[in-house]
């Protein structure tokens, strides 16, 4: 029996840091904590909800409740990330100060973030 410890080191599970840059600020997204994980992936439901048709998404386009709703969705899964690691960067902010191709590259690196997230948890189990 050996009396040397036995170490499980998570901290090689976290991704390579990746970064937005907006409003003069940094933003990581290449780490999605559990909890924001969990939020978000309801609210791209919400989000997939208002936009997963081809009518749907034509509403979108002309405008109307159906793009404010959509863009409220994706403000609110955007300041999940933004308003933990910058507080002033709630949804509100991000509807003020960004335009729709600035908010619709956050809310798709985002995504994408989560998804890699989930995928690595996948592999991981995988090898167990």
């Amino acid at each position: 029996m050996s009396d040397k410890p036995i170490v499980y080191d998570l901290d090689i599970l976290r991704p390579t840091p990746e970064y937005v840059l907006l409003g003069g600020k940094k933003i990581d997204i290449s780490f999605v904590p559990s909890g924001i994980a969990i939020d978000i992936m309801a609210m791209q439901q919400e989000l997939q909800d208002l936009t997963g048709t081809p009518e749907k998404l034509r509403k979108i386009e002309a405008g109307g409740k159906e793009a404010i709703e959509s863009f409220q969705v994706a403000a609110s899964i955007c300041a999940k990330i933004t308003g933990t690691q910058h507080k002033d960067m709630t949804k509100e902010w991000l509807l003020k100060n960004t335009n729709v191709v600035q908010l619709k590259q956050l809310i798709e690196h985002i995504t994408n973030a989560v998804s890699k997230s989930l995928e690595s948890i996948e592999g991981e189990a995988g090898k167990n």
